[in-house]
């Protein structure tokens, strides 16, 4: 078997690299500057603060560094992201079918599987065209789930009925229909499935119609795109924010699990993302969405080289630590 992937030499440079988690700075000042800053929020010149300094110490230590704690998480949001309360149950999904992707899965990256569209799927404003019968759907569906070894968690890539590019109320309404009855075979091959669909959440168009498959018996959680197409950061931030307005104006109550790669726009001839840029992304998906999932053009004959800096990454998250 060949690698697909070309080694990348595995880099650090802690400082530059962990700008998008000032937090980590704040909690890691030397109490000689958290004294310092206590001080200044004293007067020197108090025979009063002078005497109790040494009593009040601790715990005006902690005042200031909730403080500042509050002013970084103000400052590492970008584009106005609420932080949410992810970071302890954050996960990471591994979304790759390599020969060897239980690799990751032994790191602590849990399998994930995605089922695509092998039957070229499409609805308009009547119906919708090339869909399989329950037993070819099934069959195709079991392939998957062998290849990407998880029946746990399962989403469908079916990009072109993609509620919002459908041209109009009624064909999208169509999707919805279609989605519903793949939800049902689904579930009916693998009971405890929680099940989601790649899209993107971040655009509003058709939300209304788009609700009906995140309601009882629906989807069980929101899979956007969130591969790097954008020329910068911020509007990548920008973005995820838009997803995430709009999943919690359907349903607050699902969790977000948002596809990412290391890969440019999720491409693997279009080259790495640079450390810095993903990096960000694992930073502030931890800090506002539920988990992620880390997908890469893959094959069951393909060996991933286990050698990369972005898997280091990801192994430090998994293991607890930031990235």
């Amino acid at each position: 078997m060949r690698l697909l992937h070309q080694p990348r030499q595995i880099k650090r440079d802690d400082i530059s690299k962990r700008q998008t988690e000032p937090l980590f700075y704040v909690l890691n000042l030397p109490l000689t500057q958290l004294d310092e800053n206590v001080a200044a929020c004293i007067s020197h010149e108090s025979t009063f603060f002078s005497k109790v300094f040494k009593t009040l110490k601790f715990m005006l230590i902690i005042r200031c560094v909730s403080v500042s704690m509050l002013a970084a998480i103000s400052g590492c949001t970008d584009a106005g992201a609420e932080r949410q309360p992810h970071e302890t149950n954050f996960r990471v999904f591994n979304g790759t079918r390599f020969a060897n992707a239980d690799d990751l899965d032994r790191a602590g990256l849990l399998p994930f599987t995605s089922i695509y569209d092998v039957w070229k799927l499409t609805c308009d404003e009547t119906q919708c065209y090339n869909v399989p019968t329950e037993s070819q759907f099934k069959k195709t569906l079991a392939s998957y789930v062998a290849q990407f070894r998880s029946s746990s968690f399962i989403a469908f890539d079916f990009e072109n009925i993609v509620i919002d590019k459908a041209t109009s109320a009624e064909q999208a309404n169509n999707e919805v229909q279609l989605l519903k009855k793949f939800i049902v075979w689904t579930r009916e091959s693998y009971p405890k499935a929680k099940i989601g669909i790649y899209d993107y959440d971040f655009n509003s168009k058709f939300l209304d119609i788009r609700a009906k498959i995140y309601r009882e018996g629906g989807f069980d959680f929101f899979a956007p795109t969130m591969y790097q197409r954008w020329p910068n950061h911020d509007i990548w931030s920008a973005r995820l924010q838009a997803a995430i307005t709009n999943d919690h104006t359907i349903n607050k109550s699902l969790p977000i699990y948002a596809y990412i790669s290391p890969y440019k726009a999720g491409v693997t001839k279009n080259g790495f993302l640079g450390d810095a840029e993903w990096l960000a992304q694992l930073a502030d998906t931890r800090r506002v969405i539920n988990g992620v999932i880390v997908w890469t053009q893959s094959s069951t004959a393909i060996k991933l080289d286990t050698n990369q800096s972005w898997e280091a990454d990801l192994r430090h998250i998994v293991s607890g630590k930031a990235p």
